[in-house]
């Protein structure tokens, strides 16, 4: 058996991720993988070939956008939105 690095998904998700960056979300709509895997590979994958390249925040939390290659990550930016 192939080590999990080097399985179909996360040679599906550096493919995507060579077009640009992009949010899990849009990761798991694109391939057709379930957003539970897509978490999971984009924790495999985190550090050896993608990085944290910015946050997308609209509502609610900010979601990581996800960058090809090996840099420093980008920090989580404080809620725009406090809770009452």
């Amino acid at each position: 058996m192939r080590p999990r690095a080097e399985q179909p998904v996360p040679t599906l998700i550096l493919q995507e991720l060579s077009f640009g960056p992009s949010t899990q979300q849009e990761l798991a709509e694109i391939t057709g993988i379930s957003l539970r895997n897509i978490r999971e590979y984009t924790k495999l994958l985190h550090g050896e070939y993608i990085h944290i390249g910015g946050w997308e925040q609209r509502t609610g939390p900010a979601l990581p956008v996800w960058h090809l290659g090996v840099a420093e990550d980008k920090p989580r930016p404080r809620r725009k939105y406090r809770r009452y």
